[in-house]
C-alpha cells in the first residue's frame, strides 16, 4: 500500500473553501509489517470511533459456511484473533468512510 498519495482534505467552517493537502506517511517503529484482517467490528464513543481489526481461521469460516448451507445450528460464540485496535476521531473515521466509498465506486 502506498500511502505517499494521501490526501487530506478539510472544509474551512467560514467558508466552501476546501484545502487539499498530501501528505506522505513514513512507517513508524511498529508499522513496517502488514497486518492481515478478515474481520472488523466499529463502536462509537464520546468524540472518538473504535475500529478493532480481527483474524478468523480460514477454515473456521468454511465450517460456519458450511453449517449455514445445511441448515445446522451455528454456535453462538466462535474466537477470532484480535489484529489491530485503531481509535481515531470522529473527522478521521468521516475521512475514511469517504475514502473507502471513492475506492469502491472505482471498482465497480
Amino acid at each position: 500500500m502506498n500511502s505517499d498519495s494521501t490526501a487530506v482534505r478539510k472544509a474551512d467552517a467560514s467558508s466552501a473553501n476546501a484545502l487539499q493537502v498530501n501528505i506522505r506517511m513514513q512507517p513508524g517503529e511498529h508499522t513496517g509489517q502488514p497486518i492481515f484482517s478478515n474481520l472488523t467490528s466499529v463502536q462509537a464513543s464520546q468524540g472518538v470511533v473504535v475500529i478493532d481489526f480481527g483474524f478468523i481461521e480460514p477454515q473456521m469460516i468454511q465450517a460456519l459456511s458450511r453449517l449455514a448451507q445445511s441448515g445446522e445450528k451455528a454456535p453462538n460464540t466462535i474466537s477470532a484473533k484480535m489484529s489491530c485496535r485503531m481509535v481515531v476521531s470522529v473527522e478521521a473515521a468521516s475521512q475514511l468512510a469517504q475514502q473507502l466509498s471513492q475506492l469502491f465506486v472505482k471498482k465497480t
